[in-house]
């Protein structure tokens, strides 16, 4: 059953980047949750049962899967693209879309740099490291992903400001 939940349900096990995969349809199930009108609350509620998930499938990796942050494990993956995947839920007039492909892209991005803390939150025993570095890369994506969207709304503000319509 581990491995079942640590795996995703077997996105783990399927050939290349198994974490890029577990994102992306962590995504795609974000973007359906956003258009059947899930609240904020459930998605935060999502994130935290993924990394408890996360945590207890993870305990023992190396007896389940030889290495300490093993490649099919991917339940961090998901835990990771929820929290980032919260900027959909953010107040703005774009669409869920294009807030989960930027949040998407920077959550890859500091998943796989790990920048500090992620690389630090590693160390943490058992599941703790591989859930919680993915946390941090999830929550710096979020961060940035409200910055570009904040952008895209200024540069629509600045436009529609200098807009003169034809006479």
């Amino acid at each position: 059953m581990r491995k079942l939940l640590g795996t995703f349900f077997g996105v783990g096990w399927i050939p290349g980047p198994a974490g890029t995969y577990a994102s992306a349809i962590t995504a795609a199930l974000l973007l359906a949750a956003r258009h059947l009108g899930c609240p904020l609350w459930g998605i935060v509620l999502a994130a935290v049962a993924a990394s408890a998930i996360g945590v207890a499938s993870g305990r023992e990796p190396e007896k389940d899967f030889g290495s300490k942050d093993p490649l099919p494990f991917v339940m961090d993956e998901v835990a990771g693209m929820l929290v980032a995947g919260l900027a959909a839920w953010m107040p703005w007039s774009g669409p869920a879309w294009l807030a989960l492909a930027v949040a998407f892209f920077w959550f890859r991005v500091t998943d796989i740099l790990k920048p500090p803390p992620a690389r630090q939150l590693e160390r943490l025993p058992r599941g703790w490291g591989i859930v919680m570095d993915d946390i941090a890369s999830g929550a710096m994506a979020l961060g940035l992903t409200v910055i570009c969207l904040l952008a895209v709304m200024r540069v629509r503000e600045w436009k529609d400001a200098l807009w003169i319509a034809p006479g």
